[in-house]
């Protein structure tokens, strides 16, 4: 009798424990969102297409937020005529800051666990390049986070590539974003000098992209006018050129050294310049700039420095060395510290 009353004991048992379960339990989205490589829409797997310009073997890759790493983008597709594309997070970043701020720091964390963010954007391959640009604005010193999920997720269509970083950010460096990229595309080169500007020294986009793109020596869609804003420096026995911003400074330059050249005593000074009287005067461009290795500047209208390690100051910018961007490679240039002469000519 025993063992018959046991079976429907056992299914009241089953009936009631059921009733106190929700029926509307749910797993948790996170657990589906932050599955690496998941795209929306992925059933079709459509590559994007970027906007297409004349100069066939160059492409841009860029993602930007406040629009800064955008204007940057678009400077450099201005001058070569060639193929864009912007990289698009799956959903857009808030328009709050700091929320934005959380997120960012939320997907990073992610990437170093090795869960990268989903993107909207891909492409089937880059046949067709020679060198691609890739663009960001630095996140906390790192590369914003859609575009280490693009290289990422692209890293073995980019191999045997050669890739040119540019960025912005508000002070950050560069440093960590490119260990970053050349790790993410262990398989391609990354080239050398990179690009950054920061929030003061947006002004100088177009002089900046315009030096950076002769230093890499890529064929721009202006390329009748190179050599004409350039000049010639000669030091310790090595000669070698840079190219100049234009503004009324170095219009005027010009004009004094196509009557001449001109050699100026310089020194060190602050373990970071070289400076040195020019012994006439120039019209002032004065502004906030940060300087970089490399950069030529005139201070107080009538000296000369040049740059080998990093200063913010008010004074004007007049260019910068071609095909250095360290410490060591100007100083090398210049024949290490103490005093050096100097010689200025037209290129």
């Amino acid at each position: 009798m025993k063992r018959f009353l046991t079976l429907p004991l056992m299914l009241l048992t089953f009936i009631l424990l059921s009733a106190c379960s929700p029926a509307n339990e749910q797993i948790p989205a996170t657990d589906m969102s932050d599955q690496q490589g998941n795209h929306e829409g992925d059933e079709e797997n459509i590559p994007d297409i970027p906007t297409t310009g004349k100069n066939g073997p160059y492409l841009i890759l860029f993602c930007s937020r406040t629009s800064n790493t955008e204007r940057l983008a678009q400077q450099i597709q201005s001058q070569l005529d060639c193929d864009i594309l912007e990289v698009q997070p799956v959903r857009p970043y808030e328009e709050d800051y700091n929320a934005m701020l959380s997120r960012a720091q939320e997907e990073l964390a992610a990437i170093q666990q090795g869960n990268y963010p989903p993107i909207s954007t891909s492409m089937d391959n880059f046949d067709k390049y020679d060198v691609i640009f890739v663009g960001y604005p630095i996140w906390y010193g790192s590369i914003a986070t859609p575009i280490q999920t693009f290289l990422h997720e692209h890293a073995s269509k980019l191999a045997g590539k050669h890739i040119a970083l540019f960025a912005t950010s508000g002070s950050s460096g560069i440093s960590t974003s490119v260990d970053e990229a050349a790790k993410l595309c262990a398989e391609s080169e990354i080239l050398s000098p990179t690009l950054l500007l920061t929030s003061s020294q947006l002004s100088e986009m177009d002089s900046r992209v315009t030096s950076w793109l002769e230093q890499l020596n890529i064929q721009t869609a202006n390329n009748n006018n190179m050599g004409k804003n350039q000049i010639r420096l000669t030091a310790n026995g090595k000669s070698f050129t840079a190219t100049l911003v234009e503004n009324s400074s170095t219009e005027a330059l010009k004009a004094r050294l196509s009557q001449g050249n001109i050699s100026i005593q310089m020194n060190d000074y602050g373990d970071m310049e070289k400076v040195g009287s020019l012994g006439f005067s120039l019209p002032r461009n004065d502004q906030q700039t940060t300087t970089d290795p490399g950069d030529l500047i005139l201070y107080q209208g009538n000296s000369f420095v040049i740059y080998y390690d990093t200063n913010s100051w008010n004074f004007t910018r007049l260019g910068k060395i071609d095909g250095v961007s360290t410490r060591e490679q100007v100083l090398d240039l210049l024949g290490g510290k103490g005093e050096v002469t100097v010689t200025l000519s037209l290129k």
